[in-house]
């Protein structure tokens, strides 16, 4: 047996150390990616005028790294392209689905002054960037369209009484089978065909296009003829498209077919018929138009601006504040550069592909015409002036504050709310209007709905400091009309077991007529129930303040009181408290319960005075209990303010107070609302 040969580790290392010195050294590797071209199916619809749109659905084949651009030769040098074009799998394409389509932006390329290999002119290439991520490995369906005027560059030229049409598609790298071409002319009397007559190799002219007597469709192109009422389409087929040649296309028309159709129309009609259309083709008068309409909505927007501006200054000096424009500038700049980036935001979005621009110069025309909420000019902590309290009856002082007139450009008025729906009314014309041509700058146009809000969304009038006399008007009289509802209820109820109570005496002190009257007990209670008065009642008035020298009054309180009170009880009021908010004034209500230091009233409200705070009254011997509701809601605040009215009325004379019933709904509520406060 051969001895055993002892092995070194070091050679056996070194195949690992190259590998790991090849992977640390290895460059990343560079995407790549190969296209070829399996089918162009196009459709080529020929108006009487001789102008062609030109629709492609190229099949591509892509291996390796995502497809982001392919360059495609021998266009038709004057293609206007059209918006919509696409890249979509075969599948999907198939089944005429565009959910997972990816936009393709299509460009011309600028002319390459630089010859072919064979000498002649290079040919007019179409470059198609695919947005996002581009085509990664896949059959996927292209699709683009553009127009190109076959009149125009002397591809359908008459021959007597029938008209030959010429057209060659584009070159393409790869050689494909199936290639299909479907012809749509205008109706005529004689059918459209194949021209199938034979000549040499086409010659190209100075423009790198295929002549009209160059080469003509070979005998082998097969063809189908459809005819309808107003159009001849004609599809052509042949078995293979060769590789690195174009295409060459050739049908014979009715010469018919490209002239004006008869109409039988007037001839004053006929004329104004035509200066119509010569109007509709000038380009110059479509510019004026856009113009005229980029001067109208600049000086509408500016004007819109300028009157917010103005009636916002108006109503906010009247309420004593200053007002607050988002963009600090002078107001004549101000609605001009507004106007001006309104009309500039909407142009960049319908020209260019990207609405970014757009939207930052409508969102910059926006900003110009918001509004913050005002801040007043004098100081918080200032001490208002010295003034007395007057009662004023309740149908007088809690009666509906007359409306501000004038107020145009804000929603909260109905001259507002009319004109912001006149306004947004005509958008939607406008949105629907743009929908067919591009749903996606009817979009964009429907977003810009932002420039009318800055004008009628802010600066409101909820937005400035409201009228202490009037702002809390509606507020105090909910209050009032919840405390009577409350107040009512429990006295009712009252009134309803005393009376029933008094039947069961009487019936227990004569035993005799004991059955009969408990038959009738009821019924006399319920009678009784409904004569007697509410008790006790409850009185409802307004209080205002009047500041010596002023004669308009500062500020509106509701005052309760019961007919029968306590002995040391002085009022009930309810106050509303305006703080400033983000949106403007926010009402805060307060409970005060005045009553006399040490008297059997505040006796009575001692469990109550535990959730509200206490301080000194206007004058000395008076004691002010303040009650504030956990939420500023009227319900809260006519719940303690009923609470505060039972708690201090007095039972009438010859009865003997009883407790309040937990089983009442008006005591129950108002328990909840006193704990809650503070």
């Amino acid at each position: 047996m051969p001895p055993r040969i002892a092995r070194r580790p070091g050679p056996a290392l070194l195949p690992l150390l190259a590998v790991l010195v090849s992977i640390a050294l290895a460059r990343p590797a560079r995407a790549w990616v190969e296209v070829h071209v399996a089918g162009d199916d196009v459709r080529l619809a020929i108006d009487r005028a001789g102008v062609a749109r030109v629709e492609h659905k190229v099949t591509l084949k892509v291996s390796g790294g995502p497809l982001r651009a392919l360059d495609i030769q021998g266009v038709d040098p004057d293609a206007q392209l059209e918006p919509g074009s696409y890249a979509v799998p075969l599948k999907a394409a198939e089944a005429s689905s565009l959910a997972s389509a990816t936009p393709v932006a299509m460009e011309l390329l600028p002319p390459d002054g630089r010859p072919r290999e064979d000498g002649s002119r290079p040919l007019p290439s179409l470059r198609a960037r695919i947005d996002g991520k581009g085509l990664s490995r896949g059959v996927f369906v292209l699709f683009f369209r553009y127009r190109t005027d076959l009149m125009k560059r002397g591809l359908i030229a008459q021959d007597g009484p029938s008209a030959r049409v010429s057209w060659a598609g584009p070159l393409w790298d790869d050689g494909y089978d199936a290639a299909r071409l479907i012809v749509e002319l205008p109706a005529a009397p004689d059918a459209p065909r194949v021209d199938e007559a034979r000549v040499d190799e086409a010659r190209t002219d100075e423009a790198g296009e295929a002549s009209a007597d160059g080469a003509l469709a070979p005998p082998t192109t097969l063809s189908t003829l459809r005819r309808a009422l107003d159009r001849d389409e004609l599809e052509l087929l042949r078995p293979y498209a060769p590789k690195g040649d174009p295409l060459r296309w050739a049908i014979r028309a009715d010469a018919r077919a490209f002239q004006p159709a008869s109409a039988a129309a007037p001839p004053g009609a006929d004329a104004l018929g035509r200066l119509a259309d010569a109007a509709a083709s000038s380009r110059d008068r479509g510019r004026t138009l856009y113009l005229a309409a980029g001067a109208l909505l600049f000086a509408l927007y500016s004007a819109l601006v300028a009157l917010k501006a103005r009636e916002h200054e108006r109503l906010a000096r009247a309420a004593g504040v200053a007002p607050r424009p988002l963009v600090p500038i002078p107001l004549a700049p101000r609605a001009a550069l507004a106007g001006l980036a309104l009309v500039a935001g909407v142009a960049l979005q319908l020209l260019l592909k990207d609405g970014t621009a757009g939207a930052a110069l409508v969102a910059a025309a926006t900003a110009l015409a918001a509004h913050r909420t005002p801040r007043t000019e004098r100081a918080g902590g200032a001490l208002r002036r010295p003034g007395k309290w007057l009662p004023v009856a309740e149908a007088e002082a809690f009666r509906e504050p007359p409306r501000v007139r004038g107020v145009y450009l804000d929603v909260s008025t109905r001259a507002g709310k009319a004109l912001f729906a006149a306004l947004l009314a005509a958008l939607g014309a406008g949105v629907y209007a743009a929908h067919g041509a591009s749903p996606y700058h009817a979009h964009l146009l429907a977003l810009d709905a932002t420039a009318l809000l800055a004008i009628f969304c802010t600066g409101r009038l909820a937005e400035l400091p409201p009228d202490p006399a009037a702002g809390p008007v509606a507020f105090l009289r909910d209050v009032a009309r919840r405390v009577r509802r409350v107040h009512e209820r429990s006295a009712k109820s009252a009134g309803r077991g005393k009376a029933t109570a008094d039947a069961e005496r009487r019936a227990s002190k004569a035993p005799a007529d004991a059955e009969r009257r408990a038959s009738k007990a009821p019924a006399d209670a319920e009678r009784r129930a409904s004569k007697a008065p509410a008790t006790p009642e409850l009185r409802i008035v307004g209080r205002l303040r009047l500041p010596e020298g002023s004669p308009d009054a500062d500020e509106l309180r509701l005052g309760l009181a019961p007919r029968a009170a306590l002995p040391g009880f002085v009022s009930i009021e309810v106050g509303v408290v305006y703080a400033p908010g983000a949106g403007g004034a926010i009402a805060l209500p307060e409970i005060l319960l005045r009553v006399a230091p040490g008297s059997p009233c505040e006796r009575a409200v001692e469990r109550l005075a535990r959730s509200g705070r206490s301080s000194r009254g206007r004058r000395p011997t008076e004691r002010v209990l303040a009650f504030t509701p956990r939420l500023p809601t009227a319900r809260m605040t006519a719940a303690i303010a009923a609470a505060l009215v039972r708690a201090v009325s007095a039972a009438p004379a010859g009865e003997t107070p009883q407790k309040p019933q937990r089983s009442a709904a008006a005591p129950r509520n108002g328990k909840k609302a006193v704990s809650a406060a503070a």
